[in-house]
């Protein structure tokens, strides 16, 4: 196997500016670029997506076993020519502080993946031969092709950098990308903004590749970093749980097939595109629907999923929408089964509080309210744990939020989580409806996923 992983020093490295100019500038040269995410990160893909007009693959170390990810990536390199991984965080941060289970490295190394690191560079010289020499050799052997210097203002600042990299160091240097504000994605409370947020993303894209091809040596790094692919010779059907997955197809045929309504929209867009291969796979209708700008669901729907996102900043818009809130309580009161990560959580409740003190009124469904914090209430890695009557099902998962869902009465809760010496709550269940703050990668568990298809046909 082999891929160009883009890898940083640190977050904010620039690796999403150069990922998707790099994709742009290969997509333009006739290749199929195939894109990738290190991680449960849901906004870079869509950098990616929107780059490609294609799918993006997340690859969360962790949530998902090793073998599993290998697999995962090359099913999905089938159709490809040139796999384009993007890091997270740091190279080597990953789940713990002694350990970089989880991380860049530890994909790289996984998937034998040619690295470049991004590395800003702006205010250094020789420093930068340093930091380069000490990722490389920090452990043995390296996935370390080259480097890329970000926010670089002249060519003489880049020889400089270039010079001292290679007389200490076996990493070559491929280029770098100039200090240019127009190349800015800007952040909120979460993280970046999401790409179809930005109005003048393809203008900036161009502008990136434009400078990309003039700085950035991409036939070294292609030639360099790429190499075709082993002919699935690792790719292994029995870490999908086979028997498992045809169980749940068997299911769905049996009743005529399942038509399930996805909310998709700027509110509501954090989904992993295995996830929704997946779904489609096993024979089920996704049918897009938006909480923004429909005023009544799709009259097919047999059940709903609705995925995380930020309904907190459209919550005008959302609140605004009352035709479409009335018929999807009204519905759901009638038995319509729905499951709803993090964002649909929160639209569900009775209202949404912003730190400004500004109350929204959502669908009302659960009888409790959404207030908004300062702070992180619970980030990363989880261990869920989703109760069924006498029995449960562990899966792994991540969560990512700051705000509190706070029961204003009694609400059933169906998943709670253990980390760290400390449990909470974060799943509820009323009638046909389950709600979550964990995102759930399915892969993690395949038992969650056939509770979760029996759930919406059993109940359709």
């Amino acid at each position: 196997m082999s891929g160009i992983m883009i890898a940083g020093v640190s977050s904010g490295s620039g690796k999403t500016t150069f990922t998707m100019g790099l994709m742009h500038v290969i997509k333009k040269r006739g290749y199929n670029v195939r894109a990738f995410k290190t991680g449960p990160d849901y906004i870079d893909p869509m950098f990616h997506r929107h780059v490609l007009k294609d799918r993006s693959y997340n690859l969360p170390l962790w949530i998902i076993n090793d073998e599993t990810i290998k697999s995962l990536y090359l099913h999905s390199l089938k159709k490809g020519d040139i796999p384009i991984i993007e890091g997270v965080m740091g190279y080597y941060d990953g789940h713990s502080g002694n350990s970089d289970f989880g991380s860049s490295s530890h994909l790289a190394e996984l998937l034998d993946l040619s690295v470049i690191i991004m590395m800003d560079a702006s205010h250094m010289a020789l420093t930068a031969a340093a930091i380069i020499k000490g990722l490389q050799e920090f452990k043995t052997p390296s996935k370390i092709r080259g480097v890329i210097f970000n926010n670089i203002s002249s060519y003489a600042h880049y020889s400089l950098l270039k010079e001292a990299v290679e007389s200490h160091t076996s990493v070559e240097c491929y280029g770098y990308l100039e200090r240019n504000s127009g190349f800015e994605i800007k952040s909120r409370h979460l993280g970046l903004l999401q790409a179809e947020e930005i109005s003048d993303l393809d203008q900036r894209i161009e502008a990136i590749g434009a400078s990309i091809e003039t700085t950035v040596n991409i036939q070294k790094i292609m030639d360099d970093c790429v190499k075709k692919a082993n002919q699935l010779d690792d790719f292994s059907l029995e870490v999908y749980d086979l028997e498992r997955l045809n169980k749940i197809q068997n299911q769905i045929k049996g009743r005529n097939g399942l038509k399930l309504g996805i909310a998709m929209d700027e509110a509501f867009s954090f989904y992993y595109d295995h996830n929704l291969e997946l779904l489609q796979g096993l024979g089920i209708k996704l049918i897009p629907f938006s909480p923004l700008k429909d005023k009544v669901l799709p009259v097919e729907c047999d059940a709903l999923y609705i995925g995380g996102g930020y309904p907190e900043v459209f919550a005008d818009i959302l609140e605004a929408n009352e035709s479409f809130k009335n018929d999807i309580k009204d519905k759901m009161l009638s038995g319509l089964p729905v499951y709803a990560e993090c964002g649909g959580l929160m639209y569900l409740a009775q209202s949404i509080t912003n730190l400004d003190g500004k109350k929204n009124a959502m669908v009302g469904y659960f009888d409790a309210e959404v207030q908004m914090t300062s702070r992180l209430q619970h980030f990363g890695h989880v261990e869920a744990v989703f109760t069924t009557g006498q029995s449960s099902i562990a899966y792994r998962g991540h969560e990512f939020h700051k705000s509190l869902f706070l029961p204003i009465g009694h609400i059933d809760t169906r998943i709670s989580v253990a980390k760290n010496n400390q449990s909470w709550v974060c799943g509820y269940n009323s009638h046909n409806t389950i709600a979550t703050y964990v995102h759930n990668h399915f892969y993690s568990n395949l038992e969650f996923l056939e509770f979760l298809v029996g759930f919406w046909i059993q109940n359709k």
